[in-house]
């Protein structure tokens, strides 16, 4: 044990015979850990908003909706107000709120939009405005005007795309035209479905969300509008539930089954009612896990290289110490020792530099448009600043797979070490 303790010892001060070249390697190679660390940070925060901007773009994290309108996106298919009201309340209980964002019924169609000047195919969107500012990101992305409000009978909000094909301003008067829906426990006498109605609105607000699928064709108005211009009073398409953290959807959607068994509903997560997001979203993953291997790579051939230099640049020294009794099995804990140190020192300045640089983009961000001396490419992103998550777990998981990696690389090193030939060693040119 004395002897593997001086080994370490003479390795130590090895490392300081030449306190420059250590200290510049040290650098080089905690730069690895700081590139990790940054890396890992963006990537996961990049993740991280692309789900949280989908789902408040979309269905939320859990939606609400009646049997089969997954598939077949009938607008015949909708919640009556039982439905709505059991889940608005179930929601509400104690075990659930801490996890509720917020709750938004929404009654879906598509239709006509016209104006004095063009008409455009939409989707639309009846809403309760209170409760969609809680669950959508569209009210926050209006540019010009007003978003919704509860005290509004009437009234409507375009994307800019559509306003400007439209040619309408704030102010600016449209006519919806749709197609009344029945639906299916409902006498034919009552409903009228299938009859062509129409209402005229006005433009009380343009968004701009970036994503021009949106921006195109989405509208917005207030769901007592809405159900009178479909003929479906007190129903809904829909029920989007935004949650507090994403990781708790399995969990929610679990729970309302339980509590709306019997009731023909499907009650999906959000990888389920989104399968494009779902399908991006792995397809981050898997980018994700290249970048990290690639980082490692990097920081693995920075280590392997910096340490089997300074094993070649010592022959004679090491030939020096075998011709005076020093074993090879002694020479290879000496340089797996200096590894392990020199691998300390870097590991400490890489979580400085690393640790620095993820509180600066967690905070400031990473502007994607100082890359594009244009707009971005709208349909690959959907907020151009990225702000770093790192997770305690995902550090440790860092440094330690780093000093796993070092210690395993030392090892070849260590062994061109234990194997230095005296003859050839000792020669002096």
């Amino acid at each position: 044990m004395m002897g593997i303790l001086l080994l370490v010892k003479i390795g130590w001060r090895n490392l300081w015979r030449n306190p420059r070249g250590t200290l510049l390697t040290a650098l080089a190679l905690g730069l690895g850990l700081t590139l990790l660390l940054i890396s890992l940070g963006l990537l996961d925060g990049s993740h991280e908003q692309m789900v949280g901007n989908g789902v408040r773009f979309g269905t939320g994290h859990v939606v609400i909706q009646a049997q089969g309108y997954q598939d077949t996106g009938s607008a015949e298919l909708l919640l009556p107000a039982r439905v709505v009201s059991t889940t608005g309340e179930f929601l509400q209980t104690e075990a659930l709120k801490p996890v509720v964002r917020g709750v938004s019924p929404r009654l879906l169609a598509s239709g006509l939009l016209s104006s004095a000047a063009n008409a455009s195919g939409v989707s639309m969107m009846g809403v309760v405005p209170k409760e969609e500012r809680a669950v959508s990101l569209i009210p926050q992305r209006i540019v010009e005007g007003n978003y919704l409000n509860d005290d509004q009978q009437s009234g409507v909000v375009i994307g800019a795309d559509l306003a400007r094909s439209l040619a309408v301003k704030i102010g600016g008067k449209v006519v919806l035209m749709t197609q009344a829906v029945q639906p299916p426990d409902t006498e034919a006498t009552d409903a009228g479905g299938g009859e062509m109605q129409s209402t005229l609105l006005r433009v009380t607000g343009i968004f701009r969300t970036g994503v021009q699928a949106i921006d195109a064709h989405i509208i917005q108005l207030p769901l007592p509008e809405a159900q009178a211009l479909l003929g479906a009073p007190d129903r809904v398409t829909q029920v989007a539930v935004l949650l507090e953290r994403e990781g708790d959807s399995l969990m929610v959607a679990r729970a309302l089954r339980k509590q709306l068994t019997g009731v023909p509903v499907e009650i999906l997560p959000w990888r389920e009612s989104m399968p494009s997001l779902a399908q991006l979203f792995l397809l981050d993953e898997a980018f994700n896990y290249v970048m990290n291997g690639v980082v490692l790579a990097m920081v693995a051939l920075g280590i392997l290289n910096t340490i089997l230099m300074r094993v070649l640049e010592r022959r004679y020294e090491f030939g020096l110490c075998s011709a005076l009794g020093l074993r090879p099995v002694q020479l290879g804990v000496m340089i797996i020792g200096e590894s392990l140190a020199l691998t300390a020192i870097s590991l400490a300045l890489g979580l400085v530099l690393g640790l620095s640089a993820q509180h600066y983009f967690a905070t400031a961000g990473l502007d994607l448009r100082w890359f594009f001396h244009s707009s971005l490419p709208t349909a690959l992103v959907f907020d151009p600043i990225i702000y770093s998550r790192l997770s305690l777990t995902r550090i440790a998981s860092s440094v330690g797979i780093v000093f796993l990696m070092a210690i395993v690389i030392s090892f070849y090193p260590a062994l061109k070490a234990a194997r230095t030939e005296l003859p050839g060693a000792l020669k002096v040119f």
